[in-house]
C-alpha cells in the first residue's frame, strides 16, 4: 500500500509516496540531507541545486564502489566454491 510521508531536507518539507516503511523513508532522506550538508560545508556553494547535484555525484559514487566491491567480492567467492567443488569431487573419486 503507498502512504505519503513528509521528510525535511535542507530545510525543505517534501512530500513523498511510497510503499516502503516511514523509517526507511526517513532514513533515506537524513542520507541525503548529511551528504547535502557535508557537501556544502567542503566546498562552500551557494547554491541549493549545485548542492543537491554534487550530493547525488557523491551518492552515485558511494553507490558504485560499492557495487564494485560487491562484484569483485563475488567473483573470488565463485572462484572459491569452484575449487572447493573440484577438490570435493577429487576426495569422493578418491
Amino acid at each position: 500500500m503507498t502512504e505519503t510521508f513528509e521528510v525535511r531536507i535542507r530545510g525543505q518539507v517534501f512530500k513523498l509516496k511510497s510503499q516502503v516503511s516511514s523509517e526507511y523513508v526517513r532514513e533515506l532522506a537524513q542520507y541525503v540531507n548529511d551528504v547535502m550538508g557535508q557537501v556544502a560545508q567542503e566546498s562552500y556553494i551557494a547554491s541549493s541545486e549545485r548542492t543537491a547535484i554534487m550530493a547525488a555525484l557523491k551518492i552515485a559514487d558511494d553507490f558504485l564502489q560499492h557495487q564494485r566491491l560487491v562484484s569483485r567480492q563475488t567473483e573470488v567467492a565463485k572462484e572459491k566454491i569452484s575449487s572447493l567443488i573440484a577438490h570435493s569431487d577429487q576426495l569422493l573419486k578418491g
